[in-house]
């Protein structure tokens, strides 16, 4: 009898396992062009479906954003009455650089095979690339959208860059817990990580939407760690929004140290925005860290105890 038993708990053990479903969330890398020049990391994809519609979506993950949201643009020509029928378009009204959206209400999402349902997602109107409708159908993913930080507060967020892979945790796994952690500030969801550049310590956001480099300042702070009299190289230059946008780089003067550990990063690029140089004042910020510094780490955000580490 005790033999049935165990054979029995066996059986129903074994089919629970291989019935609960993956909690990992598989992200790609997209590469693009920018300004003539192919980056072949340039963003983190991550495959979405919304609500019980048939059609193959991804949105970016950019942890230097606020909100998730979806860009109207993009979803013009798709048939999406759920839009409709969530959309708050009395409540308060969400901008994005300038452009007015409003919130949809209690919306289902699905990424990779992992469920938030009843979610507040921000649709901007007037934001994104329209897709033609002769390809709506088709099952290459459509970006349609951001997702943010807000989706992960107050739990442990894992992203294993190696493997492609993240996770969200209400309680970090004792595999976790041995990380190089260090203390940050968080403000609006955004990720502050402290960096000691000489005498200097100074605080950088976390943005996995940075991937044209490791270390992304301003016109201005680039000069604190810089020689002034070193001639800056110039690594992109092209018209975005209409203005002339600069990408340059120099050579830092000092060791930049993460939680008292020397990193490799010996250079910074720095852009000729205005609107860089007033972001990272507002932040009280010298600039961005992207997630390429940490390709073959695998990043911990604790959002509930604000700390960040690495894992190799």
């Amino acid at each position: 009898m005790k033999q049935h038993i165990l054979v029995i708990t066996f059986l129903f053990l074994t089919k629970l396992s291989f019935s609960q479903k993956s909690e990992w969330i598989h992200f790609d890398w997209h590469g693009e062009n920018i300004f003539g020049k192919y980056y072949e990391k340039l963003a983190i994809s991550l495959p979405l479906k919304i609500e019980k519609l048939p059609y193959n979506f991804c949105c970016q993950l950019d942890l230097g954003a606020t909100k998730t949201l979806f860009y109207g643009k993009s979803l013009k020509n798709y048939s999406i009455s759920i839009i409709n029928q969530k959309l708050d378009s009395l409540g308060e009204p969400y901008y994005l650089n300038g452009n007015k959206g409003n919130f949809l209400r209690n919306i289902d999402l699905k990424i990779d095979k992992k469920d938030f349902p009843k979610t507040d997602v921000a649709y901007i109107y007037d934001y994104g690339d329209e897709i033609p409708k002769d390809s709506i159908n088709s099952l290459s993913q459509k970006l349609i959208g951001t997702i943010a930080p807000d989706l992960f507060q107050n739990k442990y967020l894992v992203i294993d860059f190696p493997n492609q892979k993240m996770r969200i945790y209400e309680e970090l796994p004792k595999k976790y817990k041995k990380a190089d952690f260090v203390n940050v500030l968080m403000r609006k969801g955004r990720i502050k990580i402290p960096l000691t550049i000489g005498n200097k310590t100074e605080y950088v956001i976390f943005d996995t939407g940075n991937c044209l480099g490791d270390l992304l300042l301003d016109k201005e702070t680039i000069n604190l760690f810089t020689n002034p009299n070193d001639s800056a190289i110039e690594l992109l230059s092209g018209k975005s929004w209409g203005q002339n946008y600069i990408v340059y780089q120099k050579k830092i003067l000092e060791p930049v140290l993460i939680n008292n550990k020397k990193t490799g990063i010996s250079t910074a690029q720095f852009t000729n925005s205005d609107d860089d140089v007033q972001f990272n004042k507002e932040e009280k910020i010298i600039g961005l860290i992207g997630p390429l510094f940490f390709i073959d780490q695998t990043v911990i955000i604790d959002y509930k105890n604000l700390k960040f580490g690495t894992l190799k």
